[in-house]
């Protein structure tokens, strides 16, 4: 006989708990493991690493403060549509092994209280971004190089939800994977919110390298849709649109949330600008 946990079954449950389970805010791997072991499911502990090994590369949880994992945007978005198959699944296991009554939930508590990092510049902004553009500001502070932040987000419509956030993934991760390449070997790249990418290098007396690394990943960003919409047929009605914005780092401006807002705003107006056109 095959058990649950030799198939998929187990990883597939583990991604739908900790997806819920974190909806709740930042926490332990091993918290939720143990509350997963206190339910006495028949399913092996090393398909929870599986599936918390799946959901941290697939950008839908992020590491956070006192060795937690959070929820993003993305992650969020993957939890809605796991309730909605399992939701569609479960009345049918229900009429097939007979209803049971539901057992309550057991009560894990967390070996520490976790340190909740306040939203920075509302909850899409990337709590690893944040703390990058907090040390570079520290460093230029001391004496280190100036540096601009890029913010640039992808647009998709005339497709069903599915084949978007397919599409958002390829493009972000083709994106993030060949930073050196495409932006510098001195630049960084991270997750923006749910359907962006964030740029971070060094600019030093080069005022103008903010709009062209938003210029670069504008590009980059289109040339993976056309790439996809030309290759995939699933992908061909796609339309899509593809703003960035820049903002260089200066003593001015005192914290990483005022930068953070002059880049966000850059991003706004360039949206708006490829709206008239």
């Amino acid at each position: 006989m095959v058990r649950p946990a030799a198939t998929g079954l187990a990883t597939a449950f583990f991604r739908l708990y900790l997806l819920e389970r974190l909806a709740g805010g930042p926490a332990r791997p091993a918290t939720i493991l143990a509350a997963v072991a206190a339910e006495r499911l028949p399913f092996a502990s090393g398909a929870f690493g599986r599936a918390l090994q799946s959901l941290l590369e697939g950008g839908y949880l992020a590491p956070a403060a006192s060795a937690t994992v959070t929820l993003t945007a993305l992650g969020a978005a993957e939890r809605m549509a796991e309730r909605e198959r399992w939701s569609a699944v479960v009345p049918t296991v229900l009429r097939l092994v007979g209803d049971s009554t539901a057992r309550p939930a057991p009560l894990i508590a967390d070996p520490a209280p976790v340190d909740r990092i306040a939203p920075v510049a509302e909850a899409y902004l990337d709590r690893v971004l944040v703390a990058a553009v907090r040390e570079r500001i520290a460093a230029a502070r001391d004496g280190g190089p100036t540096f601009a932040v890029v913010l640039a987000q992808l647009e998709l419509d005339a497709v069903g939800e599915p084949t978007r956030r397919a599409m958002v993934h390829r493009a972000i991760r083709a994106t993030l994977g060949a930073t050196g390449t495409f932006f510098g070997g001195d630049a960084t790249a991270y997750r923006y919110g749910d359907a962006g990418v964030a740029i971070v290098a060094p600019a030093g007396a080069d005022t103008s390298r903010g709009e062209r690394l938003a210029a670069l990943v504008r590009s980059r960003l289109d040339e993976l849709m056309r790439t996809m919409t030309s290759s995939v047929r699933a992908f061909g009605a796609a339309r899509w649109q593809v703003r960035a914005g820049a903002a260089t780092w200066s003593p001015d401006l005192v914290t990483s949330t005022v930068l953070l807002r002059r880049a966000e705003s850059a991003l706004a107006a360039d949206g708006e600008r490829r709206d008239a056109a």
